[in-house]
């Protein structure tokens, strides 16, 4: 099995940044994987770059291009992911990440659906952003579905372009990538939760917020 794990920054790096950075070359090089951290705007002029910030978490998306087909899986991982040094192979677990199973309940629930409601399927797999992972069959289909209207038909009320999670939201209805999985949450106190949350001999840790401070 061949894989890879991508991260993405836009300008200087901060001293987490680095740090985290480090970490999880460090888990790639563990585990048998490439890795690569994709900077700027990698989605380029095919959607405009909004001067937000919540504009920048939609070039995630580019772990779907098809310069990765070569991969069997394809793992995207936040900047402010961190690896304990716990070694276990997220690519031999099936699950996609976790699910944000509050947003899936109603529109309301959370921002996505609230802010991007033309987006939104009640019910359907929503995940949260900071981990990701796909197979190259999923990342094929899921592509097909990525087209630029998603962003120009869907601007919230106050102007916000949609996020890479109502994003991901809707390519995973509108293509039915994941009908056939079988699992589709990853063990996620082991690779996807707060340090508070997770799991004592947890693998990757999610620094979000001001917990980047405790680095």
């Amino acid at each position: 099995m061949k894989n890879i794990i991508l991260q993405h920054w836009n300008g200087t790096k901060t001293f987490w940044v680095a740090k985290c950075e480090n970490s999880i070359k460090k888990y790639a090089n563990d585990i048998d994987a490439d890795y690569e951290l994709l900077g700027g705007f990698p989605m380029g002029d095919w959607f405009p770059n909004f001067d937000t910030k919540p504009w920048l978490v939609v070039q995630k998306l580019f772990m779907l291009n098809e310069k990765y087909d070569e991969y069997d899986n394809v793992l995207l991982l936040d900047m402010d992911m961190l690896y304990t040094g716990v070694i276990d192979d997220i690519f031999s677990h099936e699950g996609v990440g976790r699910l944000h199973r509050k947003g899936m309940t109603e529109a309301n629930a959370s921002k996505n659906g609230r802010k991007w409601p033309k987006l939104y399927r009640k019910g359907e797999p929503m995940f949260f952003g900071n981990c990701l992972k796909f197979t190259r069959e999923e990342r094929i289909n899921l592509r097909k579905h990525l087209k630029d209207d998603i962003i120009h038909k869907s601007i919230s009320d106050d102007g916000l372009p949609p996020n890479d999670e109502i994003i991901m939201h809707h390519l995973i209805v509108e293509s039915g990538a994941l009908k056939d999985k079988k699992e589709l949450q990853l063990p996620h106190a082991r690779f996807c939760d707060l340090p508070e949350e997770a799991a004592h001999n947890a693998t990757l840790l999610h620094y979000c917020g001001n917990r980047k401070n405790q680095l």
